[in-house]
Formats: structure tokens, sequence, C-alpha cells
């Protein structure tokens, strides 16, 4: 018996590859209300999106990450430029 349905995984399985793509944890955590989808990274993390179903959560995450990777690029560019 399968737990989580094709589509569930393969959102799940995407948001992971781009998270170790990126440089980002990924954070599954099941709640009252569904799921919390978060990253971590070094010492600090963070919450990316929550909602009922894994999958759709795991699909409304991919935005966030790649956003959060974005600020994370320019701010470390910053440093290395000394701004």
């Amino acid at each position: 018996m399968d737990i989580f349905d094709d589509e569930t995984l393969q959102a799940v399985g995407e948001l992971l590859a781009l998270g170790e793509q990126l440089g980002f944890g990924i954070t599954f955590e099941p709640d009252a209300e569904g799921w919390k989808v978060g990253y971590l990274r070094g010492m600090g993390g963070g919450d990316l999106a929550s909602g009922y179903d894994l999958g759709e959560t795991a699909r409304a995450a991919l935005r966030p990450l790649d956003e959060l990777a974005r600020k994370y690029e320019k701010a470390r560019l910053e440093r290395e430029r000394g701004l």
C-alpha cells in the first residue's frame, strides 16, 4: 500500500533536488492543519510554505525557495565586493 501518490512523490522529489542544487536542506513537518515545508542552511532555517496536501505544499514551496536562493546569492556577491 502506497502512502503517497506518484504526483506527491514527484513534487517532493523536485523540491528536494532543487534544495540540494541550491545548497538548502528541506524539511517536512506534519501538523494539525496538514504540512509545513521549510529550509535549513547553516545554523538557520525557516518556513517556505504550509498547506493541507503535501504535494501541493511542496509545489508551493518551489518559488519561495528559488527567491531565497537569489537573496543568499546577492548577499554573497555583495560581501565579496565589500558592499
